[in-house]
């Protein structure tokens, strides 16, 4: 349990074991000087469970519940095997409009126009070869029941393991965009649905941004024409959570996590300010790195 009293744990894990199949975040926006929502809980596992089911269950990615969890059998967690849900976020750095994605951390961040609420889902990315652009755009459309126009790459890697494809895929379950797809402002680049839930929270798409089933329902509901999107990949994230430095590590997709890139992280973030930190916690968050956050100085 991370940051949580006795009680408190028993609460919550008597509440998450009766979660329903879709486990929406939404949270009032903290103030500027506090970029920090959620907590983490831990759950017991059942017999029946996968790390793939818990994810789909609890609103979270595969890898952020896997990398949350590294001691646990991903295919056979076990009967009562705590489980932690990384379900606490400090915010990712710029601005709080429109969608942020963060590619590193799987995950998507939606401000309203409220400018008092934040949604947040997680998400699958694009592979190795077919990376999702760093990039900011624009939701200019919505698609209900999208047909798939796979590329000719796509087509000869069908080919090539037997499964050829079409010119199109119409809406159904053979479709890989799911039942609605948001258009971006870049060329051929969506946020979907799926019909592969477990390629969230992974690299498995050509690109695109692809979201489970119920949270491409919630977010396409809230999302208006226009709203603008920025792409990122921030592994580290770093923030003063009332008067404590905070460190959030990620696995960084191309390369191993850096210690020494972590540390220049924190020191950036520190100011200078003279606070006293725990670069010891600090060196085992970043080789743990598993998505969690939690303080590393004493309060300035």
């Amino acid at each position: 349990m991370v940051g949580m009293s006795a009680a408190r744990c028993a609460l919550a894990v008597a509440l998450l074991m009766l979660a329903p199949a879709s486990f929406a975040a939404r949270y009032l926006l903290p103030p500027a000087d506090a970029p920090h929502v959620g907590e983490a809980y831990v759950l017991k596992a059942r017999y029946e469970d996968t790390l793939a089911k818990l994810a789909q269950r609890y609103g979270v990615g595969y890898r952020e519940l896997a990398d949350a969890n590294p001691k646990v059998d991903p295919w056979l967690p076990g009967e009562g095997t705590p489980i932690v849900l990384p379900t606490e976020y400090l915010l990712p750095p710029g601005d709080r409009r429109g969608i942020v994605l963060n590619l590193s951390e799987f995950r998507l961040y939606y401000y309203l126009p409220n400018g008092a609420e934040l949604l947040t889902f997680p998400i699958g990315i694009g592979r190795q070869s077919y990376p999702t652009p760093q990039t900011e755009t624009k939701v200019i459309g919505r698609i209900n029941n999208p047909t798939w126009y796979p590329t000719e790459t796509a087509r000869k890697e069908y080919a090539d393991e037997g499964r050829p494809l079409p010119a199109s895929v119409p809406a159904g379950p053979d479709n890989p965009m799911g039942t609605i797809a948001l258009v971006l402002g870049i060329k051929s680049y969506f946020i979907h649905g799926t019909n592969k839930p477990f390629g969230v929270g992974q690299q498995a798409s050509y690109g695109c941004i692809r979201l489970y089933p119920p949270d491409i329902e919630d977010l396409a509901a809230e999302v208006p024409n226009g709203t603008p999107v920025r792409i990122i990949d921030v592994p580290t994230k770093v923030a003063w959570v009332g008067g404590r430095l905070y460190l959030e590590v990620h696995k960084n997709l191309k390369e191993e996590t850096s210690v020494s890139r972590v540390r220049e992280a924190v020191l950036a973030a520190s100011g200078g300010s003279g606070v006293r930190i725990d670069w010891s916690r600090a060196d085992e968050m970043a080789r743990e790195a598993n998505g969690i956050p939690g303080p590393i100085s004493e309060p300035r």
